[in-house]
C-alpha cells in the first residue's frame, strides 16, 4: 500500500527545514541539497514541492506575511480612535521569540530582496495591511472620531511602514524591552494626537 503524504504538512516541514538550513549556512551556502537533507527528505521529492531557493524564499515569505495580516486583521475594524491606538500598539508589541526571528530572518531572506519576485510579494501583504488600516481610518472620519482632512489611503500604508520599523528596531538592535515599549508608547501618542 502507498504511503499517504499529507502535501501541506510537507510543504510545512520543507519550509521550516529551509529557514533553519539558511539560518545554519547562510542563504548563498545553502543547497537545495542541505534543505532536502534538513527535511529529511530525497532531493527528488523536495524539488516536486519547490523548484528553487527562490520557490522556497517566496513560499515562506508569503505564509509569514499571511500569519502576520491574519493577526492584524482578526482584530477587525475598530470603532474608536483608543480602540484603533490599542489594536495598532497589540500588533507592535511582538515578544521576545518574535523579535528574536528577525535576525534570522534578515541573515536567511535578505539575498532574496534581489528578486522582483520575492519583493512583490512583500509589497503585497504590505498594501494589503495598507489597506486594513486604511479601511479603519476611513470608519473612523466617517463616525467623527478622527480628522477628515488625512488622506487614509496614505496614512494607512504610512502605518504599516511605522510599525515595520518600530518591530524591525527591536529585533535587529537588541533594544531592551522597558525601551522597546516606551517607544511604541511615544509612537502612539505621536500617532493619536495626529489624527485628532
Amino acid at each position: 500500500m502507498p504511503k499517504i503524504v499529507d502535501k501541506q504538512m510537507m510543504r510545512e516541514e520543507i519550509l521550516a527545514a529551509t529557514v533553519r538550513a539558511f539560518a545554519t549556512h547562510g542563504f548563498h551556502n545553502t543547497t537545495m541539497q542541505l534543505i532536502a537533507k534538513e527535511a529529511g527528505i530525497a532531493k527528488g521529492t523536495l524539488y516536486l514541492y519547490f523548484d528553487s531557493k527562490e520557490a522556497l524564499s517566496v513560499a515562506f515569505v508569503e505564509g509569514y506575511f499571511a500569519k502576520m495580516e491574519a493577526w492584524i486583521k482578526v482584530q477587525g475594524v475598530a470603532k474608536t480612535l483608543d480602540e484603533f491606538i490599542k489594536q495598532i500598539e497589540r500588533t507592535l508589541l511582538i515578544n521576545e521569540k518574535e523579535a528574536k526571528f528577525i535576525p534570522i530572518f534578515f541573515e536567511a531572506f535578505g539575498p532574496s530582496f534581489h528578486s522582483e519576485m520575492f519583493r512583490d510579494t512583500i509589497a503585497k501583504s504590505f498594501d494589503d495591511m495598507g489597506r486594513y488600516y486604511h479601511d479603519n481610518l476611513v470608519y473612523l472620519m466617517e463616525n467623527g472620531e478622527i480628522s477628515r482632512q488625512i488622506d487614509a489611503n496614505a496614512l494607512g500604508r504610512v502605518l504599516v511602514s511605522m510599525l515595520d520599523g518600530v518591530m524591525l528596531h527591536y529585533g535587529l538592535f537588541n533594544i531592551p524591552r522597558d525601551v522597546f515599549e516606551k517607544m511604541v508608547h511615544e509612537a502612539l501618542i505621536l500617532f493619536k494626537n495626529g489624527l485628532s
